[in-house]
């Protein structure tokens, strides 16, 4: 968990960042209301504006935690062959092969149930349009 100085930190950069906007504003309103449009705001301002924006990030570094190597070996290194494109969430078991493969107990069993079920979409011979 991180520290309350860290929340801290951040909070103070966020507010200083705040601030800055703030002022920013303030300074275009009154660029516009002494009619110099072309000047640009003050060094103290975009000082204010980087170091809280700084501020900010390294205070959020710090309470986001321990950050995951981007070498993806030192991830993959404890898993084996076997399970390294495993995905469970793929795993299909009605399937064809399921009819291919039948004992003739299964087959006779599911031709009775085929049979006794009423099937609405079964096909009739066409033979009255010859």
């Amino acid at each position: 968990m991180a520290s309350s100085f860290w929340k801290g930190v951040v909070g103070v950069g966020l507010f200083a960042l705040a601030h800055a906007a703030f002022s920013a504003a303030q300074h275009r309103s009154y660029m516009r209301l002494t009619e110099k449009e072309n000047e640009t705001l003050p060094v103290d301002i975009v000082l204010q504006t980087l170091l809280s924006f700084i501020v900010t990030c390294y205070g959020i570094v710090h309470i986001a935690g321990e950050f995951k190597d981007m070498d993806a070996s030192s991830e993959l290194k404890n898993k084996t062959f076997d399970t390294l494109r495993n995905h469970p969430s793929f795993y299909l078991f009605n399937h064809r092969g399921r009819v291919l493969f039948r004992t003739q107990e299964q087959e006779a069993s599911s031709v009775r149930n085929q049979q006794a079920l009423p099937n609405p979409l079964r096909l009739r011979k066409l033979e009255h349009l010859h």
